[in-house]
């Protein structure tokens, strides 16, 4: 088989090895390949049966080496070995769309504070990345102290309005709801406005804006921010946030903006190799996790519906309905077992004893393949960032 884009399919380079190797004076009828035998092997095998495959014991940048010297494109492989080949997407690209790569020899203004913001090993992005951490570490335990009793303050609410006490005493407890102290206000307010210059700046230097903006970290970004605008809007509108519980429903508006704060802990997924590690293994397994869900699922209904039949005619019985027994089939096959629902007959008890195995068989069955996920996982992102800082040490250096 014969392929001309191929360094062996050239006319030239077949007849280099023809006559490279001879015997005496006369040239052989034979080729002669100066080249790594169990590489060669799968060049052979493609040229022979026009699949190619990478052996498993072959690295794959070896591998890519030599089929950039046999001018085989390695788009070419066979799916089978495709996937454990391609190592060159970045955790970041596997849960975020893909991104358009800027070449080396970019040198504008623009590429540049792209490659500063996402991480180019200079001091200075290096302490960009460092001051984005701590604000995310600031607003979080900002949040967390927030919720302390004693790091909050009274707020007398009249009407639509609402105005800080110091005496919460003489006042209807019914008309006292507790906030946190100003200066929480204060911090959360200098973060966002480092969240929000920081989300305009790669924005505006990013390649792709809509990939940009459909990035599962992107979108965690503006849902960090966007509550605190929502907020501030109704307050320009003059309408007090505090007051709103007086509202129908609009205590639920408040709390969900104020829940959606704690979305900003998964900022750190942008600078956390771990938990991007993590994210990545969950990738992986997702068809794993999903059969789990499936079958814990089948199992809830199952011994719920069982449970119910046997305990509903006991006296005082939680099993009212089958959807309340489902929290107590979920806590047991889970192995969890807070105790608050538990059968008192005989044939309860069995059904529980059965639900517990199940629910055991049901939780260690896929956490051997999740682990060899998170092992193959963690060995990639260990080789992808080697490669990454490689390329981003050749990208600086480029530039100067």
């Amino acid at each position: 088989m014969v392929i001309p884009s191929t360094r062996k399919g050239h006319a030239g380079s077949r007849d280099h090895f023809a006559n490279s190797h001879h015997h005496g004076d006369e040239p052989q009828e034979e080729y002669y390949f100066e080249r790594s035998a169990i590489l060669f092997d799968s060049i052979f095998k493609y040229y022979a049966a026009g699949q190619l495959h990478r052996p498993l014991d072959v690295c794959p940048q070896e591998f890519s080496a030599e089929l950039a010297y046999w001018k085989i494109n390695d788009g070419l492989m066979s799916n089978c070995c495709w996937r454990g080949y391609n190592m060159s997407a970045s955790l970041e690209e596997l849960v975020a769309p893909k991104e358009k790569k800027i070449e080396l020899h970019d040198r504008s203004l623009r590429s540049r504070i792209h490659q500063f913001c996402e991480g180019d090993g200079s001091l200075l992005s290096t302490l960009f990345t460092f001051g984005s951490i701590t604000f995310v570490l600031i607003s979080v335990i900002g949040l967390v102290l927030g919720s302390i009793h004693e790091f909050q303050v009274a707020i007398y609410k009249k009407g639509g309005k609402s105005e800080r006490i110091q005496n919460w005493t003489m006042v209807e407890n019914d008309s006292v709801i507790w906030e946190p102290h100003p200066v929480f206000g204060y911090v959360e307010t200098i973060c966002i406005i480092w969240f929000t210059v920081e989300f305009i700046v790669r924005l505006a230097v990013t390649p792709n804006r809509f990939q940009f903006l459909v990035g599962i970290m992107n979108i965690v970004d503006m849902i960090a921010i966007i509550p605190f605008y929502l907020e501030l809007g109704l307050a320009l509108f003059g309408i007090d946030v505090a007051s709103l519980s007086d509202i129908k429903g609009a205590l639920l508006v408040v709390r969900v903006l104020r829940v959606l704060r704690v979305v900003r802990i998964l900022k750190l997924g942008r600078y956390s190799s771990g938990m991007r590690t993590f994210a990545l293994t969950l990738k992986s397994s997702a068809r794993q996790l999903g059969m789990m869900g499936m079958v814990l699922s089948t199992g809830v209904v199952f011994f719920s519906t069982l449970l119910y039949f046997v305990e509903k005619d006991e006296k005082d019985t939680p099993f009212t309905s089958i959807p309340a027994a489902f929290w107590w089939a979920i806590v047991t096959m889970t192995t969890v077992g807070y105790g608050d629902y538990v059968p008192v007959t005989v044939p309860g008890k069995l059904i529980a004893s059965g639900a517990i195995i199940s629910g055991v068989l049901v939780l260690a069955l896929p956490i051997t393949i999740i682990v060899d996920n998170f092992m193959k996982v963690s060995g990639k992102f260990e080789t992808v960032w080697i490669f990454k800082n490689e390329a981003l040490a050749e990208y600086v250096f480029c530039i100067k």
